[in-house]
């Protein structure tokens, strides 16, 4: 039975049912109360804002993890160093507040101290703040001090791990730190320390150090002291995982000269020990070509080596629609309807859902893709290409409509502003009337920097890219070997002088 407390003799009296079932759920609230506000810390109030500590991973765009990758679209704030991969901001939102917070080799462009107040400042705001490190955030990258700042400030976090250069850029420098009949353990230091304190090293068969570019004469110096025979291999991993990396062996007894020799830049890892000795065999990266692609969608062409993406062009919408609209509202009079690139696929279906129509407007109008990445995107619109040519250009696609009858038949290309006409003149020469509707337009931006000191191979995918190429650099650098996909883009490269072929 339970009772109510009171003053006197006895501790408890009995009371009905009713009241005993409300002062059961009043202690429970109670309770639950209690516990809750212990997890927060004895009460304190949470900000309702959250930060993420995220690994941008050493270099490579591609090697970030997916949950980093969705929180930098998803971010309200991104506060990033400086060695991140630049590609990653291209995914952030475009109301996004990104902010460059430095961490430069030698010098910061902010203070570790005012990077904390900063996040707690922006986390504050209610919003989501991505902390965009480069590597891992706990390895050597202060992600603990911000952590910390985070927990004193009662701002929620959570740390989204990274690929470490640490490991990453051994194995694209094809040494990997442990090996059977080389080394069965591996050792991490940093060449720099906060107290500026003698890096001493540590035990193992295989030691891998970071940030040490500035302190590496001392470090090998300390190595020999230790005991380190002066035949010990070593080698640096210049700007490890990206298309301008660069390997330095030497020893210990040379490797200073050899590296005051080579101008070994920042940032770089460096590796002592036997493992060294397998960067002949092993390096696999080293032996791939390095491939510009000035154009969009270099997804599809990772397989013909290290695509560096520097898009020259941007897709953006019209700024009069007009035209397009009347056609869009009209579609029923043509027999076919032609989409060149995936970009076409979405601007058209964007303004068809603008004047309120959608797939159904198409109604028996067949449908041509030049490829499968323009299949699919249409699939996503609830519509299946009725042609894919085997040879994805605007001559599979002649090559397909050669095999069926086009005479007087009405054929529709969706192209952008200033698109090339070779497939209209070709349906056009088969008998069929072709019309136009433009629901694009191309305009160039500023690139990325690169060094083509590093690129092997340009891949244009339009011509477009090619003159916004020529608008960009001038000319092709000597020694850069030129493919084109598709014959207009090999047209447009020839017009302007550039020797190339076109993309097997």
């Amino acid at each position: 039975m339970l009772g109510k407390r009171r003053s006197g003799p006895s501790l408890w009296r009995p009371v009905s049912a009713k009241y005993s079932a409300v002062i059961l759920i009043c202690e429970n609230l109670r309770f639950f109360s209690f516990r809750f506000k212990k997890r927060l810390g004895g009460g304190t109030k949470m900000s309702k804002g959250k930060v993420y500590l995220v690994g941008a991973g050493p270099g490579d765009a591609e090697l970030i993890t997916r949950k980093g990758y969705q929180l930098i679209s998803q971010a309200d704030v991104i506060l990033h160093d400086h060695l991140i991969p630049t590609e990653l901001l291209r995914v952030a939102r475009a109301d996004a507040e990104v902010i460059s917070v430095g961490k430069y080799a030698g010098r910061h462009t902010m203070p570790q101290s005012e990077i904390n107040a900063l996040l707690v400042e922006k986390a504050r705001g209610n919003g989501t703040v991505v902390r965009l490190k480069g590597g891992d955030p706990y390895l050597f990258g202060r992600g603990g001090e911000e952590a910390e700042a985070c927990v004193e400030a009662a701002i929620d976090f959570e740390v989204v791990p990274g690929i470490t250069s640490a490991l990453a850029a051994p194995c694209y420098g094809g040494v990997p730190p442990t090996h059977r009949g080389y080394a069965s353990s591996v050792a991490l230091a940093t060449g720099h320390r906060r107290d500026e304190k003698k890096v001493e090293p540590p035990r193992a068969d295989t030691l891998v150090f970071l940030m040490s570019v500035a302190n590496i004469e001392e470090i090998i110096k300390t190595l020999r002291e230790s005991g380190w025979p002066s035949e010990t291999r070593i080698a640096a991993v210049e700007n490890g995982t990206r298309y301008d990396q660069r390997v330095v062996e030497g020893t210990l007894e040379s490797f200073v000269e050899v590296a005051q020799r080579a101008r070994l830049r920042t940032p770089a890892v460096f590796v002592v020990g036997q493992v060294v000795a397998l960067k002949e065999k092993l390096d696999w990266f080293g032996k791939r070509p390095k491939i510009l692609l000035p154009g969009m969608h270099p997804e599809k062409y990772g397989h013909l080596g290290t695509v560096v993406h520097r898009p020259l062009i941007r897709c953006v919408s019209l700024e009069d629609h007009t035209k397009a609209d009347a056609i869009l509202s009209r579609l029923s009079p043509y027999d076919w309807l032609v989409f060149t690139s995936t970009n076409g696929v979405s601007f058209f279906f964007e303004r068809l859902h603008a004047i309120g129509l959608d797939a159904r407007a198409l109604g028996s109008v067949k449908v041509a893709a030049i490829g499968k990445t323009t299949a699919e995107q249409l699939k996503g619109y609830g519509v299946l290409a009725d042609m894919l040519p085997e040879l994805e250009s605007s001559v599979g696609l002649l090559r397909e409509f050669r095999k069926i009858d086009v005479e007087g038949r009405k054929i529709l290309l969706v192209r952008p502003k200033a698109g090339a006409s070779g497939l209209s003149d070709g349906l056009a020469e088969a008998g069929a009337t072709v019309d136009a509707v433009v629901v694009y337009r191309n305009i160039e931006v500023e690139p990325d920097e690169v060094d083509f000191d590093y690129i092997d191979q340009i891949l244009f995918t339009s011509g477009s890219t090619v003159r916004a190429f020529l608008s960009r650099y001038g000319s092709v650098p000597a020694g850069v070997k030129v493919y084109c996909l598709g014959q207009p883009t090999l047209d447009e490269a020839s017009k302007h002088g550039i020797k190339a072929e076109l993309l097997p």
